[in-house]
């Protein structure tokens, strides 16, 4: 029988929660080192927490050690403007086709999901309580295993073998997200790149990565089913 294992990224592949993230960030970089969230146009389309915080600390001339020992501090401080933000963003949605693709996976008897984010566990957690989505997702990869998302493939596969009692190869681990990194990490660990374009990623850049699979959404079950066990 075929198996796979299937990894979700969460913001703007499976929702979108209206910024609540970068606020959240931007609050804490202002309370602590007073950089203007005006003047944060880093993209963090498919970054970890991790990598975002230092890059922004980075580009405002913090040097690489005192970020190192202050982004473990940080994270807990924007974990809990995220639980704020989470709650009172009015625009939070859930994106075409994620519903039904899950009920029909979890009907699957070969199919096993896992989540590959760079938010940290916790915050990955929040974001999807909103939903109900949580119980879709035994285990997963998080910003808070490793700031490279390039990690976090093994990292996944190692959990779901011990989790779901069996061994994944990397041809059968399927990483659905919206952004290049995604794709990215999923060919550097030799999984399926299943992209959608449901994210601040154009098409055009997702295109020039060549993921095994490009959809415009989700929505379109059978052919995303199709897709993950082609």
């Amino acid at each position: 029988m075929q198996k796979r294992l299937v990894l979700f990224d969460i913001d703007e592949t499976m929702i979108t929660s209206d910024g609540a993230g970068r606020r959240a960030i931007s609050r804490v970089l202002k309370d602590r080192y007073d950089i203007d969230p005006g003047t944060i146009k880093l993209s963090m389309s498919g970054k970890t927490d991790p990598q975002i915080l230092a890059e922004i600390m980075r580009e405002a001339g913090l040097d690489d050690k005192e970020i190192e020992i202050a982004v473990p501090n940080l994270i807990e401080e924007y974990l809990v403007h995220l639980e704020a933000e989470i709650r009172q963003t009015k625009h939070y949605i859930v994106h075409d086709g994620v519903p039904e693709i899950l009920a029909a996976l979890a009907s699957m008897e070969g199919a096993f999901l896992g989540l590959l984010t760079g938010n940290v566990e916790r915050g990955a957690r929040m974001k999807l309580e909103r939903f109900k989505l949580n119980h879709h997702f035994p285990l997963g990869a998080y910003g808070s295993d490793s700031a490279s998302r390039l990690d976090l493939p093994h990292v996944a596969k190692q959990r779901a073998d011990e989790h779901f009692k069996t061994s994944f190869e990397p041809k059968e681990i399927v990483v659905i997200g919206d952004s290049i990194y995604d794709v990215l990490c999923a060919k550097h660990y030799g999984a399926v790149s299943l992209a959608v374009n449901s994210g601040r990623t154009t098409r055009a850049e997702l295109e020039a990565q060549n993921p095994d699979h490009l959809f415009a959404s989700l929505a379109d079950t059978q052919s995303v089913i199709k897709a993950i066990f082609n």
